[in-house]
């Protein structure tokens, strides 16, 4: 009775003054001041299906997680792991496989997969029906949505991307061939042409001193008096007549001589895609949305 009685009379003190524990002067911002050198605070220690399942807990509740083996306090929404250090919705990568103290991974599952209180955090981020799958992406500020993954890790150039360089080859040259093209006349030359539409008087020596041909016209002749002169009534052809001036001619030239051919050379590719992601280290992608 004796016992009971001084806790029955000290709790009024209890309830209005400082309580200081190991010191004598407990600091005047602490209702509870607890001084040691050698030992420690003792959290309830729960494991994460029971800290879960507290009814209510009051905003600043403190538990020791014995399953994360953390310190775990509710800051009246979500529960929160003190070494997590975490803001609903940070991101960050690591080595770890699998969900971790409130971290989520990225990987596209449905959200309804997550406990109700994630999923609570989740819409309100703007996210529904799936998260956000970070597999083999690269996270970007782009004034985007947030939480969509675009854009492809490879490329295809088209031949506006090439360089600027100059592709050479050879022309095939495989048996005789001709060019068409026009040539210059310059200078005076001779034709040869038919003229089959009439006929020429020709003359010819003659030594058998037969004059039944008669002379040539503006024949006076010959200083010997030995020959005479035959008379050749033909059509002729092959005669040749001069070109006045200079003029073109389109021929078939050959190919001797240098000139050159335009030719198509192939680039040789096939236009399959470029990989333009970077070098990069495995991770895997998480988000804070608390337990």
């Amino acid at each position: 009775m004796r016992k009971l009685f001084y806790v029955l009379a000290f709790l009024p003190f209890l309830a209005q003054a400082q309580v200081g524990v190991g010191t004598a002067t407990p600091d005047n911002s602490a209702m509870l001041e607890v001084s040691t050198t050698d030992k420690g605070i003792l959290f309830p220690r729960l494991t994460t299906l029971q800290r879960t399942a507290i009814a209510s807990p009051a905003s600043g509740l403190y538990v020791f997680d014995t399953n994360t083996k953390s310190l775990w306090y509710f800051n009246g929404t979500i529960w929160v792991n003190t070494v997590s250090d975490a803001t609903l919705g940070d991101v960050k990568s690591g080595f770890q496989s699998a969900d971790h103290a409130g971290w989520i991974k990225l990987d596209g599952r449905l959200i309804s997969t997550l406990t109700p209180a994630q999923q609570g955090v989740a819409s309100s981020m703007g996210f529904s029906g799936n998260l956000p799958d970070a597999t083999a992406a690269y996270l970007v500020q782009d004034d985007g949505t947030i939480g969509t993954t675009s854009g492809s890790n490879t490329t295809t150039l088209t031949q506006a991307n090439l360089p600027n360089v100059n592709f050479t080859g050879t022309a095939a040259s495989s048996g005789d061939h001709s060019h068409t093209g026009t040539t210059s006349s310059a200078g005076t030359h001779a034709h040869t042409i038919n003229d089959p539409g009439h006929t020429h008087t020709q003359w010819t020596v003659n030594d058998d001193f037969n004059n039944s041909g008669g002379n040539p016209p503006g024949f006076t002749g010959d200083s010997a008096g030995s020959r005479t002169w035959a008379n050749i009534n033909a059509s002729t052809t092959g005669i040749s007549v001069n070109n006045n001036g200079n003029h073109n001619h389109t021929v078939n030239t050959t190919t001797d001589g240098a000139h050159t051919h335009t030719v198509s050379v192939g680039s040789g590719g096939t236009a399959a895609p470029v990989d333009i992601s970077p070098k990069s280290l495995t991770v895997n992608m998480f988000v804070f949305l608390g337990q």
